[in-house]
C-alpha cells in the first residue's frame, strides 16, 4: 500500500486530538498517525476529526479501487476500505480505541 505515497516524517510529530490529521494516502505512516490521534481522543470534536480522517482514507481507497488495475495488491486495498468504513463507525459510536484496532491490523 505504500506505494500510493507516503506522509513523510508524520509519525515522528506530536500528537493532539484537537488537530487533524492531514491523510494524502494510506500508506502505514498515515495508519499509523490516524491511530495515535484516535487513541488520544476524548471529547466529541477529537471524534468529529477521526470520522474527517477515516472518511478520507476511505475515498482515498476507494479511487484506488476504481481506478488502478486489479492486482496483488487490489485486495488488500479493498479490505483496509471496509476497515476504513467499520472504523468510522465505531467512532460514531464513540469507541476510538477499538477502531485505532481496527486499522492496527493493517499494519
Amino acid at each position: 500500500m505504500a506505494q500510493n505515497g507516503h506522509n513523510r516524517g508524520s509519525a515522528t510529530r506530536e500528537v493532539n486530538p484537537g488537530h487533524i490529521v492531514s491523510v494524502r494516502d494510506f500508506s502505514p505512516d498515515t495508519l499509523r498517525e490516524v491511530i495515535a490521534h484516535l487513541k488520544a481522543s476524548t471529547s466529541f470534536e477529537h471524534l468529529v476529526y477521526r470520522e474527517a480522517e477515516l472518511d478520507a482514507i476511505w475515498t482515498i481507497t476507494g479511487f484506488f479501487l476504481a481506478n488502478e488495475p486489479v492486482s496483488g495488491q487490489h485486495d488488500a486495498v479493498k479490505r483496509l476500505h471496509a476497515g476504513a468504513h467499520k472504523a468510522h463507525d465505531l467512532v460514531a459510536e464513540r469507541r476510538p480505541g477499538a477502531a485505532a484496532k481496527v486499522l492496527e491490523g493493517f499494519l
